[in-house]
Parts: structure tokens; sequence; C-alpha cells
């Protein structure tokens, strides 16, 4: 009854409505990520426990990206679209490619956990506990990418039938089960957080699939791939990797570069990382996602004034959300930050170094929320090298910018911050002036 009930939001093929019912969803999950991070700030502090977490657990989150969720959607759904009656055949081909694939991927992580971590928290090997905690605990949570990133598979299958709900709740799972698990045991230890993070992917992958079956999908396992059905799927998967993944990537070197600071960069990065998510998620995701479908079609039919209309009709909106949302960060965000995390171990310098990696962060998303829609827009439009250029493009900027600003005029992490908003700020421009040249965005 429930899931025919959430269904029934999404019969009412309307734009808008679809936009309003995936952010209601978001937004949900947002709160109770804000809870979870409540929880572990208040229990661990921005202490040694919590930077782990922190740097480790990015790690499954980025190739989750990569695997997963951004790339998943944007490249499986117009790819759907296009397959019609050879469906099925084409999602047992994905379906066992993505699965054999991950199979391979956990298995060298957790036969190479030293060498996962040394690739990305080389700052952790300087100190012996720190660096064997960071690898206990990857060993425990790098089985969730498998997990969502199949959870991820199935909610792309419903993104191209334009049922948007169940994958923007799905977050909320992850979120309740870390809140659970805080306050079922006297010691938040790093093997607790893994057990909880697990046992969310477990529910995530259970939920997406009950909702795909009972459309009655089966994907099944198969030996036998058609090179011309791979060749399609991966000109648009590779290109959703820098798509989906590059904002996560540009945080990772972030991270990479905070291990090498002082205890505690790692958690401001953090937290003031996940305000800026808020609204990226709730608006910028939620427009370019629901989105896809719409313009895939369009360009089916040729109808490029609407797409240039459609378009921007929608920027506007974003733009004027991300001055908005920059506004409050930068000039509220230290009572923000206040309010949401001064409690238990997460003291008042606490709140004032996370104010500062917000303000460094800021800036960002003015830009961030338009590049989510511009890459829904080349993807439907076949552009796909552009995203490949542009990921490129923001990540060598990074990592310069990072570099610079670390060991050049010390900045710590303020600096870190700063140059992921400054490499959004010049794919956004890149990206425009793609655009405008080639008169896509028309109403401009």
């Amino acid at each position: 009854m429930l899931l025919q009930c959430l269904l029934s939001l999404t019969t009412v093929n309307n734009f808008w409505k679809s936009t309003f019912g995936f952010s209601f969803f978001t937004f949900i999950s947002r709160v109770f990520g804000y809870l979870r991070d409540l929880t572990l700030a208040a229990f661990l502090g921005a202490g040694q426990i919590y930077d782990i977490f922190v740097v480790i657990f990015r790690i499954p989150n980025v190739f989750r990206s990569f695997f997963g969720e951004g790339a998943m959607a944007q490249s499986l759904v117009p790819s759907i679209i296009e397959a019609k009656e050879n469906i099925n055949n084409f999602l047992n081909q994905i379906f066992s490619l993505l699965l054999f694939s991950l199979l391979i991927f956990v298995g060298l992580a957790e036969v190479f956990p030293k060498l996962f971590v040394s690739l990305f928290a080389p700052g952790f090997i300087y100190d012996e506990e720190k660096f064997l905690d960071a690898t206990n605990f990857l060993r425990i949570v790098f089985p969730y990418i498998l997990l969502i990133s199949l959870t991820a598979f199935f909610g792309a299958i419903q993104n191209s039938r334009k049922i948007f709900q169940f994958v923007a709740a799905t977050p909320i799972f992850f979120n309740l089960s870390l809140i659970c698990f805080a306050f079922s045991f006297a010691e938040l230890s790093l093997k607790v957080l893994g057990i909880s993070i697990l046992t969310a992917g477990l529910i995530q992958l259970i939920l997406n699939f009950s909702v795909v079956a009972y459309f009655g999908i089966f994907p099944k396992l198969t030996l036998t791939f058609d090179r011309e059905i791979l060749n399609s799927f991966f000109n648009k998967f590779i290109p959703a990797i820098f798509a989906a993944g590059v904002y996560q990537l540009n945080v990772l070197v972030d991270t990479i570069f905070a291990s090498f600071l002082i205890t505690g960069s790692p958690t401001w990065l953090y937290l003031s990382e996940r305000l800026i998510q808020f609204p990226l998620g709730l608006f910028g995701v939620a427009v370019a996602l629901v989105s896809l479908p719409n313009l895939t079609e369009l360009f089916i039919q040729k109808d490029m004034k609407q797409i240039s209309s459609h378009s921007f009709k929608i920027l506007r909106v974003l733009f004027l959300m991300g001055f908005g949302c920059f506004l409050g960060a930068y000039f509220l965000g230290d009572y923000i930050i206040e309010i949401l995390f001064k409690r238990g171990e997460f003291s008042s310098f606490d709140v004032g170094m996370t104010f500062l990696a917000l303000q460094g962060y800021a800036i960002s998303l003015i830009f961030l929320l338009p590049q989510k829609y511009f890459n829904s827009l080349f993807f439907a439009i076949s552009k796909t090298n552009m995203v490949v250029y542009t990921g490129l493009l923001s990540l060598f900027a990074n990592l310069i910018l990072n570099y610079y600003f670390i060991f050049t005029i010390d900045l710590g992490h303020f600096g870190l911050a700063l140059a992921t908003s400054i490499s959004s700020i010049i794919v956004f421009f890149v990206s425009l002036y793609w655009l405008l040249s080639r008169k896509i965005l028309l109403a401009f």
C-alpha cells in the first residue's frame, strides 16, 4: 500500500512537481543527515576517530559516485530510453558487468587495504596507530560500494520511468542506521560505525530492488555481451564518471591534503562540505536528475528551441537559489554551525574552524547548482566529451591550487575549500561559453 501511494506521486508528468517530490524526500534525507552528523560530532568531537571516519569513508564515497549513484543515473537513463524493445537484454548485460567489476574491485581493496589508505590518506602513514585503525576500518566499509552501486543501478531504472521519490528517500536509511547504532552501543568505535554503514547499504539495496521488482523487472546474470550495446553505454558512462565524480574527487583531494594538517582539519572540512551539500542536493541534483529524461526526449525529437527555453527558465531559478544560499552560508554560517553542531565534544574552536572552511566553499554554490544542470544537458544532447574535458580541468585546477594554498602560502584547511570553489567557477564559465558558442542556449 505504501509503495502504491508513493508511486502515485510520480504519475503526473510535470517537471516541477517531479522536482518538488524529489526535493521533498531529499530535504527529509538531509534533515536525518544533519542528525547523523550532530550525533557523531557530539559523541566523537573533532578527534582521531571522526577524522579517520571522514577520510576513509570518503574513499568508498568517491568510488560510489564512479560506479553508482551519479554516473549510473546520468548514463543509464538515456540508454534505457533509447533501448526500448531491447531493454531486458540491455539491463542484463549492464547488471552482470557491473556486478563482476565491483566484486573484483572490492576484493582488491580487501586484500590490499594498506595500499588504498596510503594512496588516499598519505598523512596517516606517519602515525602507526592511526594508519592501522584506518586500514581496519577500510576493510569493514569498502563492501558498501558494491551495495550502493547496485542500489544506484535499480534507482536509474526507476528514473528512466520518471519515478524519483524512492531514489531521493534512499539516503534516509543510511542516516537512520548510523544514528541508531550510535545510541545502541556504549562506545562508538570505528567497528560499530563500519557495521552500521553495511547495514544501511543492505537496506537501501533491498528497498530499490523491491521497487523495480514491482514493475516486473528482474535483471539476470549473463556471460553473453553485445559489443554494440556496451559501446553505446560506455560512451555515456565514462564521461558520466567525470560528471558525477569530479566534485567528490575534488573533495577527496581536499581530504588527502587535509591529512597532512592538524588534527580536526578533515572533520572541519567534512562538516562544512556537508552544509554545502544540503542546497546542492536539494536543488541542483534534484533539478538535474528530473530534467534528464525530459531533455533526452526533446533531443530525440530534435526540438532544440524547447531545450533552450526549458534551460533558460531553470537556470534563472538555480542562479537565484545559489546566490541566496551563498549569502546565507557566508554571513550566517557561524551561527548555523553553532546551532547545529556545538554540543558534547564539539567546541567553540571547532565551530570557528568549520565556519572558516564554509566561507571557502560558499561561493561555489552560485556555480555548482547550474553546473549540475549543464552536465545533464551535455548528456541529453550527446556531448559527453565536454563532461570529460571540464572534469579534468576541474581536477587539475584543484590539485594545483591545493598545493599552492597549503604548501606555498599556508592557508590551511580554508585554502583547500577555496581551491574547490575556484575550480568550480572555472568549469562553470567554460561550460557556459561552450553552450553559448554552439547556440544551444539560444534564449541567452
